[in-house]
């Protein structure tokens, strides 16, 4: 029998914010909540995408491919958000139909997105690089995706970075996205990050010295251990992430499925010893000599106590530690202020060279 996804009717839309911010619209939304009973979260969504991939297939036929590139994306988001916590077959399913999707936005994108297939140690690892405009060299950022997110769904923030002079190169590494087959989870997400430097260094339109990294959730631990690891990393944004899993018993069950899932075990047990080995970064947060910037939500189930780690092993010189008191996990729920204010710090470090001011704000550190 196969295993379904956890997530309850009334747990659907604890998403919103998220959803809504990174490029579904409300009404879809909407649509999703007050859709019949009969009509499952995964086909709703799955539906939907193929109702955007034929209207962007009309616009192209009346030469708007402007218009059939953003209907496409708004596709692929549906695919990705169709899977979305699905533990069996729907999952894959999902992720291979975004995957398809995203590859036909992406060359009528504004940017475009350039697909640029890489290898590490044998594992297929294709990497998208959007420019802005004017003929470079521009300062790049490497966006990494988290637990459930993958290199299509950061449409949105590129969008943001793009806006402010930097190119976006976007991945999936171990246990996400296309990578999924290939790899599961590991404690080596570094070196594929490292693979993405190597690349962007490649390209005339790249400034080598102006390379930054920001990871969302899961993406900003991975984030941290990139920059700890990469000397030529010149910024690190930490966007709700984390240094350790000491906290998994605060997790929700839900979470937990997804940590077992992505590390391709059979008990919980084996999830949490393999995801706490995985995701330990304590021992080279010392090493972090990048500009390095910090947002946390007080109410996000990673606890407080990740704020004294950082406070305790990052060089306060070099730090700008962010806690909202009403934040919730990465903070979605603050709208786009937050996403903002971390385009605004990039383009400060990365386009117009200026050293941040040391800054914590929104947190008293406890002895």
């Amino acid at each position: 029998m196969a295993v379904t996804s956890p997530l309850k009717p009334e747990d659907e839309m604890l998403n919103w914010g998220r959803l809504i911010l990174d490029g579904v619209s409300y009404s879809d939304m909407v649509g999703a909540r007050d859709r019949p009973g009969d009509v499952t979260w995964f086909d709703y969504w799955m539906n939907l995408a193929s109702e955007y991939e034929s209207e962007a297939e009309r616009k192209v036929a009346l030469g708007h491919t402007l218009s059939a590139g953003e209907f496409l994306m708004s596709a692929s988001l549906c695919a990705q958000y169709a899977q979305f916590l699905w533990f069996d077959e729907r999952r894959q399913k999902g992720q291979a139909r975004k995957v398809e999707l995203y590859q036909k936005a992406a060359p009528l994108l504004s940017p475009p997105a350039e697909r640029h297939e890489l290898v590490v140690d044998g594992i297929p690892m294709p990497v998208y690089v959007r420019f802005p405009d004017g003929p470079g060299p521009h300062p790049a950022v490497i966006m990494l995706g988290g637990l459930e997110s993958t290199k299509e769904e950061s449409y949105q923030m590129e969008n943001l970075v793009l806006a402010r002079g930097m190119a976006t190169a976007t991945f999936d590494g171990p246990g996400q996205g296309e990578m999924f087959e290939h790899k599961r989870l590991s404690g080596d997400y570094e070196k594929y990050t490292s693979a993405v430097v190597d690349l962007l260094i490649g390209l005339e339109r790249v400034r080598p010295d102006a390379i930054g990294v920001l990871g969302r959730s899961l993406g900003g631990n991975y984030a941290l251990k990139s920059a700890a690891c990469e000397p030529r990393l010149a910024a690190c944004i930490s966007w709700g992430g984390f240094s350790d899993l000491d906290y998994w018993d605060l997790e929700t069950p839900l979470t937990k499925e997804s940590w077992k899932y992505v590390s391709k075990v059979d008990t919980l047990e084996e999830a949490r010893e393999h995801v706490h080995a995985a995701l330990e970064t304590r021992h080279v947060l010392k090493n972090l000599a990048c500009p390095t910037y910090i947002l946390h939500g007080v109410h996000d189930e990673v606890p407080l106590s990740f704020v004294d780690t950082i406070l305790d092993l990052v060089a306060p010189e070099i730090l700008t530690l962010v806690v909202e008191k009403d934040g919730d996990h990465c903070c979605h729920n603050l709208g786009l202020r937050p996403r903002l204010e971390m385009a605004d710090w990039l383009q400060d470090v990365l386009v117009n060279g200026k050293a941040p001011i040391p800054t914590t704000i929104g947190f008293d550190h406890h002895d």
